[in-house]
């Protein structure tokens, strides 16, 4: 008959076609690679600003030469309390959204073999989960007055195609993109007959200056980015440290997101019967699932020094980790408009979904390389300063099979478009008594993201059916704690506020064809974490 009220049978499709609903992107291989400052109360509380100084579980998986200073064998595990709060704090009509969750971010023992007096005076070895990131996270963005739609960017980007080759077998044949073919058969474009090789081919249902509306983008995001560390080091005549660490690591980046607009006023088309009708109004959603798993591996190295009795230096690098990936997807759109037939409004519906689709890929993320420094005043109190290059700029996608040429546009991407980091964290200890240890601390880490993407000044491509995205513009710490030890057992407290600054775009802007994109969001997350951590030496 026709496609209105309609659902699509598309799980009948080959699997290789299912496929195509999953190419990979520049910001999604970001989001694999980003890290916060979680580790134990000690650590946290000194702002991470342990490259030279060690003797932490948490440097396991910063400086692993922080093993050689160990001189006894110690347990160690850390419980997490982190309120968060997200707001979009440049566009009126939103609201914060508050959450607070339980976090289990390490468990670690470290053994010791001393060889007393000897010029190797003693070795290590330690075994350790650490926690690098926790992605748990909701948000809501209100669009309240439209400029643009979603439609005029997926039907900017069509190719020049005649339009049957977005509508059945012949969409699948010549493997069109999903994205193109869920809004071609819900209405949400439309093939201009008359359009010429300089202009677009496809129109979507915003017209500026009669289009008018409101949207709105729910995200909810979860999973975790967790670390298994393997390390071995020693102690050369209390002078030099030294130490080497394998990783293991473990992530799952699961993204629910619903994206919908809201239009009056709209300039789209259904068809009956093979009779075309223009809609007047649409009220459409797309709803995306992602699922993010991986495994990978990577190798650290790293010293430090004593120069003189109060000041010690340190560094460590650590290679890319080396990552497989699974990834998950499922798209759809539902579509409820109006159209006009003998000039009478008559309301449908139309919905469509891509099928689940899976895929593997392998991910090298950047190399890391860190120096740092910590001078000791007397026996009452410490500084240290570290810094951090990660070269993101140099990380690279490939399919299951290690060819990169399957990624050369997203890893052209990676390239021009992301930039390497620089973090700075600084920390400081106070001992009150030889029991009682007052600590602060504090770190910035830049954006990895080029003003470009940032400015929306230039195309943003994402994966398979998620038009969606975020671009991290600033990270800071800012961090504090108290420490009691006993003979034999310690307990250390530490309190810390995070605030991580992002753009958030429903959808990019297409310069080159004068397509705009949503409004920019300035989301601000913050995390108030209380972090407690009980070690025993023995």
């Amino acid at each position: 008959m026709n496609k209105i009220s309609k659902t699509m049978g598309l799980m009948v499709l080959a699997a290789g076609l299912a496929t195509q609903a999953s190419a990979q992107s520049a910001v999604e291989a970001l989001k694999l690679t980003d890290t916060d400052l979680i580790g134990t109360a000690r650590f946290v509380s000194m702002g991470g600003a342990f490259t030279a100084l060690g003797g932490d579980i948490s440097t396991l998986s910063q400086n692993p030469a922080g093993i050689g200073v160990y001189r006894s064998n110690e347990v160690v595990t850390t419980l997490t309390i982190s309120p968060q709060s997200t707001q979009i704090d440049n566009l009126p009509g939103n609201s914060r959204n508050n959450k607070t969750r339980v976090n289990f971010d390490n468990l670690g023992f470290v053994g010791t073999f001393n060889f007393g007096n000897m010029l190797l005076r003693n070795i290590n070895f330690g075994v350790a989960y650490n926690s690098r990131k926790n992605y748990a996270r909701n948000y809501r963005v209100s669009y309240n007055s439209l400029n643009g739609s979603l439609t005029n960017s997926i039907a900017g980007l069509c190719s020049e195609n005649p339009n049957n080759l977005l509508t059945a077998n012949g969409a699948y044949d010549n493997v069109a993109p999903w994205l193109d073919i869920l809004a071609y058969d819900n209405f949400l474009m439309a093939y201009s007959p008359t359009a010429t090789a300089a202009n677009n081919s496809y129109y979507g249902l915003f017209s500026q200056g009669s289009t008018w509306g409101n949207g709105y983008l729910d995200v909810r995001e979860s999973g975790y980015n967790n670390e298994y560390t393997f390390n071995f080091g020693g102690n050369v005549a209390d002078r030099v440290f030294f130490g080497l660490g394998l990783g293991i690591t473990d992530l799952k980046y699961s993204l629910v997101s619903d994206y919908g607009e809201n239009l009056y006023g709209a300039t789209g088309e259904t068809e009956i019967d093979a009779t075309l009708y223009p809609i007047t109004s649409s009220e459409y959603s797309l709803y995306n699932e992602l699922t993010l798993n991986g495994t990978g591996v990577n190798f650290k190295a790293g010293f430090i020094a004593y120069v003189t009795n109060s000041l010690r230096i340190g560094a460590a690098i650590h290679t890319p980790t080396y990552y497989s990936v699974r990834r998950t997807a499922y798209g759809d759109i539902i579509n409820n408009y109006i159209y006009l037939e003998n000039y009478l409004e008559t309301q449908a519906n139309s919905q469509s979904s891509t099928p689940v689709s899976t895929q593997h890929f392998s991910l090298r993320t950047p190399l890391r390389f860190m120096v740092g420094a910590s001078y000791q005043i007397g026996y009452k109190a410490l500084v240290s300063a570290d810094y951090e290059y990660t070269a993101y700029s140099r990380m690279k996608l490939s399919d299951e099979n290690g060819y990169e040429e399957t990624y050369s546009y997203d890893n052209s991407d990676i390239r021009d478009y992301l930039k390497n980091t620089h973090t700075v964290r600084l920390g400081g200890e106070y001992r009150v008594t030889p029991q009682l240890s007052l600590r602060v601390g504090y770190s910035f880490t830049s954006s990895p993201v080029s003003d470009e993407w940032l400015d929306n000044t230039s195309y943003v491509p994402t994966a398979g059916t998620l038009p969606s995205y975020t671009l991290n513009r600033t990270k800071n710490n800012y961090s504090g704690g108290i420490g009691y030890r006993f003979k034999h057992v310690y307990i250390d407290v530490a309190y810390l506020h995070r605030r991580t600054s992002e753009e958030v775009m429903a959808y990019s802007a297409i310069p080159d064809k004068n397509i705009s994109g949503s409004e920019k969001a300035h989301l601000i997350t913050k995390n108030n974490n209380i972090i407690l951590t009980f070690g025993v030496k023995f």
